[in-house]
């Protein structure tokens, strides 16, 4: 049920977007196809759910109290997901959606389904959606989460109404994790989760901080040759205990993450410093500051579009231990 392990009833930076979608719904003109957008972890799948409640007038992750023999869930709700085995939603899911949809309603009320995350359909199962978003059956909501609409058709775009979902004001994100962390500071994790508010609080829950102090203390042994980039790599890729079959990739994803985070912050602190450099004729030590500097910020540049590129070749099954090693070596005795 949208894999959400916690429902929060109150997420403040949503409060405009669920209230106009509250009032749509009361007044009977809900867009047929919704498209909410946003950053994983900024309560896109809350948000949904909230609109399947008021479209079926009560949670749908819940069974009808008035037949005790269906299964819990509302039978007038689907949710299309990524398989476990998988890495994109098939055709074949969206075939077997789009039946249901065309199917007689149970409550006679109204059918509402989640496609999630929407940008993951392979080419034919958006093109076996299209016609379906083109003429949707009468009482029927298809709501269609992403995070990126460069990755899903503009026909699929264009047919559906977008709510974007922005990071929220810092200090309300801040104030909201505050409030279920018992006030721990979580300042740099939510800045390094996109200020994204769920998953900082996932990643505190966690224990992130902990794992990305053991990345930090490897880079600096990198940095110092006191470890080997194919011990770090090895130590990165391999699967911690506690996490399932299939979800190393996950692990490597948020360790792609962190370092990628970790480069952006040097970058941005190499380019305020050229900033408040002096202008003109310079001394040959602060000449040669202003060098040192450059190389780091093209070192850094350099790091972060192989991160970029492996982070999409992970997801092609290709030997991520060996290309991290590769990617780590840049780090061995100083990156820059």
């Amino acid at each position: 049920m949208l894999n959400l392990k916690k429902i929060y009833g109150s997420l403040p930076w949503l409060v405009e977007q669920r209230q106009q979608l509250t009032d749509l719904v009361a007044a009977d003109r809900c867009p047929h196809a919704l498209l909410i957008q946003g950053a994983e972890g900024s309560g896109r799948r809350h948000l949904a759910l909230w609109v399947a409640s008021e479209i079926l007038g009560m949670d749908p992750s819940r069974g009808l109290e008035s037949d005790p023999d269906t299964e819990v869930g509302h039978p007038d709700f689907r949710t299309i997901e990524v398989l476990a085995d998988k890495t994109r939603i098939g055709t074949d899911q969206i075939r077997a959606l789009i039946e249901f949809i065309n199917l007689t309603s149970y409550s006679a009320n109204a059918k509402v389904v989640v496609i999630y995350p929407a940008d993951t359909m392979v080419k034919n199962a958006a093109n076996a959606l299209l016609k379906t978003l083109e003429e949707p059956p009468a009482n029927t909501f298809i709501l269609l989460i992403c995070e990126s609409l460069v990755r899903l058709p503009a026909t699929i775009v264009s047919r559906c109404q977008r709510i974007r979902i922005p990071p929220p004001p810092e200090q309300m994100a801040l104030d909201w994790l505050a409030d279920h962390t018992a006030g721990k500071d979580l300042t740099a994790l939510l800045s390094f989760s996109g200020g994204a508010p769920l998953a900082t609080l996932a990643l505190h829950e966690a224990d992130f901080a902990g794992v990305a102090n053991q990345y930090a203390a490897d880079l600096k042994s990198l940095e110092n040759r006191q470890v080997s980039p194919v011990v770090v790599a090895e130590r990165w890729a391999k699967k911690p205990k506690g996490v399932e079959k299939g979800e190393e990739k996950k692990q490597l994803e948020l360790a792609l993450q962190w370092l990628y985070w970790r480069l952006s912050r040097r970058v941005h602190a190499g380019l305020e410093a050229l900033a408040e450099s002096p202008s003109g004729e310079m001394s040959g030590a602060a000449s040669l500051q202003i060098s040192q500097i450059q190389q780091t910020l093209q070192a850094c540049f350099r790091q972060m579009a192989q991160i970029r590129e492996l982070r999409l070749l992970i997801k092609g099954g290709i030997n991520a231990e060996l290309n991290l090693a590769g990617l780590l070596m840049d780090w061995y005795g100083g990156l820059g």
